[in-house]
């Protein structure tokens, strides 16, 4: 004969209350981004700047993983910022920040350029500078705005900066 302790071993352990808050435990875990799937080891979250990579195929190699393009670069330098916030048990939105210069090859620099975007004529902004590395900035002074994207050209050079971001608003 099974006695009731062996056949329901969990019967009038959880109270009708408990079981609501073992759920609450659980959704807070997942919307601060912790799991306890193999789904947070493959986070594609990243903050770092080319200065960790000493070859421009690493950075390259580094920075498609990030964006939607490929493009032939002669020197290139980033700042990225990517908070991959699908991970966890309820997912939410990403957000990123990518920052980039780069020499190109002249033949390039069309690409670059969004559609439907008019040019403007002005000194780089803040942020372009701040990218590290060695590319002069200073001949950057065509620039393209479209949504969340800004690139700035320097025709002369065939250097390109970029800026695609959902966490500030790209300037004017």
């Amino acid at each position: 004969m099974i006695n009731a302790i062996t056949r329901y071993p969990l019967k009038g352990l959880l109270t009708k209350a408990q079981p609501l808050s073992l759920l609450f435990v659980i959704l807070l875990f997942g919307c601060d981004g912790l799991s306890f799937t193999a789904a947070e080891s493959s986070s594609r979250s990243i903050d770092e700047t080319s200065q960790v990579r000493l070859t421009l195929e690493d950075r390259i190699s580094q920075l498609e993983e990030y964006v939607t393009f490929e493009r032939e670069y002669e020197a290139l330098e980033y700042d990225l910022f990517y908070a991959d916030a699908g991970g966890g048990l309820v997912p939410g939105p990403s957000e990123w920040d990518i920052q980039l210069l780069a020499v190109v090859p002249p033949s390039e620099l069309e690409a670059w350029i969004p559609a439907n975007a008019n040019a403007t004529q002005r000194q780089p902004p803040e942020w372009v500078d701040a990218i590290p590395g060695e590319i002069a900035t200073a001949g950057i002074v065509e620039w393209y705005v479209d949504g969340g994207k800004s690139v700035g050209i320097d025709r002369e050079n065939a250097i390109v900066a970029y800026r695609f971001s959902t966490l500030v608003t790209v300037e004017e």
